[in-house]
């Protein structure tokens, strides 16, 4: 019988449940960067100049750059399966909590989504991270 970890950590074990996750953070940060690029998200005068630039395209080309392709990339592996999928799912989570723990000092407000994506961001880092460590345990010692 094989032990439960060894089967939580096949390498090319695919993350279903991850992957939409994942996704869903994905298509929400590129859909909130086509509304800050083309104006749909209007975020007001105050918060608007504090953007770096004044720039609502810049920020949300950054929003793609940091937080949209990274959690793509983490859905795409987790559906896909391999051995990659917990390391990048666990940088694409720190990635979404950085983003969540910086915008509110940049933009100087705070929203109920702030929070909602960043429990989210933590849950995929710590998942990301078990992965990680479950499949490093099982690799043998090239010793």
């Amino acid at each position: 019988m094989i032990p439960t970890t060894q089967v939580l950590t096949v390498p090319n074990r695919r993350w279903p449940w991850l992957g939409s996750v994942c996704a869903g953070v994905s298509i929400n940060a590129f859909g909130g960067a086509i509304g800050l690029a083309s104006g749909a998200i209007d975020l007001g005068a105050d918060a608007q100049a504090r953007l770096p630039m004044s720039s609502a395209g810049l920020a949300g080309l950054a929003l793609v750059l940091v937080v949209g392709v990274p959690m793509g990339m983490a859905a795409a592996l987790a559906f896909a399966g391999g051995g990659k999928s917990g390391p990048l799912a666990h940088m694409a989570g720190v990635l979404l909590v950085a983003w969540v723990a910086i915008q509110p000092a940049v933009i100087g407000e705070t929203s109920w989504l702030q929070a909602f994506f960043g429990v989210i961001g933590v849950f995929v880092a710590l998942r990301g991270w078990r992965m990680t460590v479950l499949a490093n345990r099982l690799e043998p010692c090239n010793a």
